[in-house]
């Protein structure tokens, strides 16, 4: 027996998984379980699944359950292209308004709260519903939407709406990155296979660098085929992630943190617990991230 991996169908995660030697991985016990960032959050808090890339919402709720595998994350500095509010008014009139919150994601649902209540200093009032841009808005004022239905509803919304990139709104107000994502292995896991572990987080490396190398050009042709849009714009979304781990967004991680414990949201704030690879020569690449 060895890990399973949860795997998230989201473009923006995309870049850890495209290359994974997948055919090995699957010979050496390896089991993927297909997921969106909500199920994932759950299963892996439930013991259902042993790593993968959890929300930042879920490690900062359950810490004591995780470790954190180094230079791995769906970060941006600035806008991050695929978790929008499309409102049918500006955000800072909102008070009192209903906002359609996406069933599929955690991170993005509080952070939305956080920017709300404090940035924009407005409290309107929510309801979790199945993604749809057209279905939310015709009884709420506003809606959240991430990942691939972010992007499709942006392709196509009316252009009298709003729409507000989460990653910019927070980087306009807090001065530094927001990390959505990390790649998390439940503590227990970890101890029972430590090699397997080690085998996982360098092909995560390895996937993450060829899409760097090649400019994630393979990768833009896959979701271009799968999903629809142009080249360019995949391009440009790439472009604009982050999927390192570096002190700044350990940073911000932090101050996100804070902020959930301060509204009560988690507990209460604790600092990010990175997992130590048994080696870290595997790759003479260097991370650019």
């Amino acid at each position: 027996m060895s890990l399973k991996i949860g795997e998230i169908n989201y473009t923006n995660i995309m870049p850890m998984f495209f290359y994974l030697n997948r055919t090995e991985l699957v010979n050496r016990g390896f089991i993927f379980e297909q997921a969106t960032p909500s199920e994932l959050n759950n299963k892996m808090s439930a013991g259902l699944v042993d790593v993968g890339g959890i929300s930042s919402f879920e490690y900062a709720r359950n810490p004591d359950e995780y470790m954190i595998l180094p230079e791995l994350s769906v970060s941006s500095i600035g806008s991050v292209g695929s978790i929008f509010m499309f409102s049918k008014k500006e955000a800072s009139e909102l008070n009192n308004s209903s906002i359609a919150l996406t069933s599929s994601s955690a991170t993005s649902v509080h952070l939305l709260k956080l920017i709300m209540s404090h940035y924009f200093k407005v409290k309107p009032s929510y309801t979790t519903e199945t993604p749809s841009l057209e279905k939310m808005l015709e009884s709420h004022d506003a809606c959240l939407l991430i990942g691939d239905d972010a992007i499709r509803a942006s392709w196509k919304m009316d252009e009298t709406l709003y729409k507000y990139d989460l990653g910019k709104l927070w980087y306009e107000w807090m001065q530094v990155p927001m990390t959505y994502a990390l790649f998390a292995v439940r503590k227990k896991a970890a101890e029972a296979y430590p090699e397997s572990l080690q085998y996982l987080f360098e092909e995560f490396h390895r996937s993450k660098l060829l899409n760097m190398e090649r400019s994630f050009d393979e990768l833009t042709q896959h979701i271009k085929h799968n999903i629809g849009g142009e080249e360019k714009f995949w391009i440009e979304y790439f472009q604009q992630l982050h999927f390192g781990l570096t002190n700044e967004h350990i940073t911000g991680l932090n101050n996100f943190f804070d902020l959930l414990a301060k509204d009560k949201y988690i507990n209460s704030a604790e600092n990010i617990k990175l997992w130590a690879p048994i080696k870290t020569d595997f790759s003479n690449r260097v991370d650019i991230t």
